[in-house]
């Protein structure tokens, strides 16, 4: 009797430590599963904040180039003070970066505390259960009652099955050893890597209070720079005023080739109609013909087979322009305007130091306008096309060499070129050079670059890569 309640017991027991045992190995796999996802989304979210940093650096780094380049003319120029903005922009997104990496760092030092906590619990419970496990053993720890374990079977079948359940379970034991000193691994590693977020925390919070010092100077520079233009506030009026007739000269330039280039396109459509009047006018005649024989009792002539083909669902044609008048010619047209966002800059080196549109000057009455952007960039930078296209026209404006490149509906113009390697009517591929950059009043390097959607004039840099 005192046999039969003792194995009852053990049973008992050992299913209950087996049933403990996967329930916690199975939760610790859930929660290192969890830990996993969010830990790769995680180092996602971080390898593109120090990508984006150091894109930002790189554009401050050749702000500073250029400023200096600038400086060394002892006229403050609209062009410095633009850069002065740009570098300001670029600070102030430098801040946000390093505020979005702090957040992103915090996150991570609550998902890592409270991971911790999990741990501890799990690895508290771990041991409690193998302590109970040892404490039972040692109690029960005869090998007679094993024995008679086994040798109480009904059969020998269940014997066998006894003597495998006793191997389960001695496993058993063993998995919760390892499963104790995974756990305590686990425990170390998420230790460590709390301290090393902490350590990164403190770094990023040293780096954004350096990021907010610089921005107090620039802010200075700024400032300085803003009461030097306001002293040459007459002398920069005047540089306006020209500039703005170079502008305007040029967008009338623009505006009449691409005219031309539709009334070109106009003309020929008319005439591919006309033509498919003509030869619609022959068939029918033709067919009256046959018509008239058939009924004299001559025999007509064969017919050309025609295949019925399911038209072109509404919502898949693209309404087709003046310019577009051929499927290559459309092409073109159709990838410039799915690489939005994505077609390379036309000059390697180079930073924009007037923007598309109008702006007010700050501190001053003034307004700078423009049809595209002004790049500077070194003297004789090379030129490149910036997608497949046909040289429209190469032309002068106010004694600067130009070239205007049709892809498709699309135009882009290369103002203020020193020489120009392409001509009139020359295809073009992307990347090819087309030219050099020329220099403006101040001898720095600087071209205009322009976009236009048939007559409209939009941002350029709505459709350059970032860079």
């Amino acid at each position: 009797m005192i046999i039969s309640s003792t194995l009852a017991q053990f049973s008992i027991h050992s299913r209950k430590m087996l049933r403990m045992s996967g329930l916690l190995r199975h939760g610790l796999i859930l929660g290192l599963l969890l830990l996993s996802c969010l830990s790769y989304a995680q180092t996602q979210q971080k390898d593109e904040l120090e990508r984006r940093r150091r894109q930002i650096e790189s554009e401050i780094a050749q702000l500073q180039v250029q400023q200096k380049e600038l400086s060394r003319n002892k006229k403050t120029s609209l062009a410095e003070f633009n850069l002065v903005q740009s570098r300001l922009r670029s600070r102030f997104a430098m801040i946000e970066n390093l505020n979005d990496e702090l957040r992103l760092i915090d996150e991570t030092i609550f998902l890592n505390n409270r991971e911790i906590y999990r741990l501890r619990r799990h690895l508290d419970t771990l041991r409690d259960q193998y302590a109970r496990t040892l404490e039972y053993s040692f109690k029960n720890r005869s090998s007679y009652d094993m024995l008679n374990f086994i040798f109480t079977a009904a059969s020998f079948n269940d014997a066998v099955k006894r003597a495998a359940y006793l191997k389960t379970y001695r496993r058993s034991r063993q998995d919760q050893v390892r499963s104790i000193i995974r756990t305590s691994e686990e425990l170390q590693s998420t230790i460590d890597k709390l301290s090393l977020n902490k350590q990164m925390k403190n770094h990023a919070l040293i780096k954004q209070t350096q990021q907010k010092e610089l921005l107090e100077e620039e802010k200075k520079e700024k400032a300085r720079v803003v009461n030097a233009i306001k002293v040459r506030e007459k002398d920069l009026s005047k540089e306006l005023t020209a500039k703005r007739r170079t502008l305007t000269d040029l967008s009338r330039s623009i505006r009449v080739l691409v005219q031309k280039e539709i009334e070109r396109n106009r003309l020929q459509r008319e005439a591919e109609e006309r033509r498919l009047r003509e030869e619609a006018a022959l068939a029918a005649k033709t067919n009256a013909s046959r018509s008239e024989g058939v009924a004299a009792g001559k025999p007509a002539p064969p017919l050309t087979t025609v295949r019925n083909e399911p038209l072109p669902s509404a919502s898949l044609v693209r309404k087709a322009t003046e310019l577009e008048n051929s499927p290559e010619v459309t092409r073109v047209s159709v990838g410039f305007e799915n690489n939005r966002r994505n077609i390379p800059w036309p000059v390697d080196l180079g930073i924009v130091t007037s923007g598309f549109g109008r702006k007010k000057i700050e501190g001053t009455s003034l307004y700078e306008e423009n049809i595209g952007i002004t790049i500077q960039t070194r003297e004789g930078q090379a030129v490149k096309a910036v997608f497949e296209g046909v040289v429209t026209s190469v032309f002068d404006v106010d004694g600067s060499a130009t070239a205007t490149i049709q892809h498709g509906k699309y135009f882009t113009t290369y103002y203020n070129l020193s020489v120009v390697s392409v001509a009139k009517g020359n295809r073009v591929s992307m990347g090819q050079t087309i030219g050099k950059a020329g220099t403006n009043d101040y001898g720095d390097g600087e071209i205009i670059f322009v976009v236009n959607v048939e007559k409209d004039f939009v941002d350029p840099m709505n459709w350059l890569k970032p860079r």
